[in-house]
């Protein structure tokens, strides 16, 4: 798939300066547009306290600082993208033709409403991983609901690049997505190396192997193969240790969303992964 369009959502909290540089790097790296989009809550909603304070005057006092601490924050994150586009030799526009070039919008309401209906125009999404690893609203509504490959960061990213993939396959359809996605990126790489847990093998090692040899080989695609043992580990930490034992520079895996269990990659919560991954991940 050819990509013209990234979406990136932020929120306040920490390594928010971090957080935006690490998603200019993504799109720098696809030289697309990179849609970054800021929500806010009205704060006549958020504070309205006219019932339980006397008089108006007062309520009007309390909401227009509160008006002016949004204004200031919209300003301080519209300042924070144009340094460090500037950096990174991004073009500021919001003409979403123009390649390299990344804009800030910022919108009033429910932000895991907003971000769920303005990511599925996009071609791909860019998450910043939670700051306890614990799934949010707005995760969710991203890299979840989107419907949209998506692209998972660390909150602090210094380089962006994708020479060296790890893909971890569990034979859901989620996985099988992930790596249908994923093939470009593949073509381009230079080392490409699949894992699996031995209790996903529905044949032996060996016709696993075949099966998905064949089908990367169709793509012109060379991969190393290996399976793993995830009796006694948590599975995040097994593709952890892979990817960084490995020096890799992306992993590529599916998320699933079964019974509210939230899954990903070797059928391992989430948590343990997106706590301590430095590795971005493409889903």
């Amino acid at each position: 798939m050819e990509l013209k369009k990234l979406f990136f959502p932020i929120g306040a909290g920490e390594e928010l300066r971090e957080r935006i540089r690490g998603a200019l790097l993504v799109n720098k790296f696809f030289g697309t547009h990179l849609s970054i989009l800021a929500c806010q809550l009205d704060p006549a909603t958020v504070y309205n306290v006219r019932m339980t304070l006397r008089g108006g005057i007062l309520f009007d006092e309390f909401l227009r600082t509160a008006e002016e601490e949004l204004i200031e924050e919209q300003q301080n994150n519209l300042r924070i993208v144009c340094e460090e586009c500037e950096k990174l030799g991004i073009i500021v526009s919001e003409d979403q033709s123009v390649p390299n070039s990344a804009f800030l919008r910022n919108l009033i309401g429910n932000r895991s409403d907003l971000v769920q209906k303005h990511s599925r125009y996009s071609d791909m999404v860019i998450a910043a991983v939670p700051t306890t690893g614990k799934i949010t609203g707005t995760f969710e509504a991203t890299v979840v609901k989107s419907g949209r490959p998506a692209i998972v960061i660390p909150r602090v990213l210094e380089e962006f690049k994708a020479e060296k993939i790890l893909v971890a396959l569990t034979g859901s359809a989620e996985s099988s997505r992930a790596l249908g996605h994923s093939l470009d990126l593949l073509k381009k790489a230079k080392k490409v190396h699949c894992i699996t847990a031995r209790h996903y093998l529905q044949e032996s090692e060996a016709e696993t192997i075949g099966r998905i040899d064949n089908y990367l080989d169709l793509h012109g695609i060379k991969a190393t193969f290996d399976t793993v043992d995830a009796k006694g580990k948590v599975p995040g930490q097994i593709l952890l240790e892979n990817a960084e034992n490995g020096n890799f520079d992306l992993i590529v895996a599916g998320m699933s969303d079964d019974n509210g269990i939230r899954e990903v990659f070797l059928s391992g919560t989430a948590h343990y992964f997106l706590q301590n991954t430095k590795i971005p991940v493409m889903m």
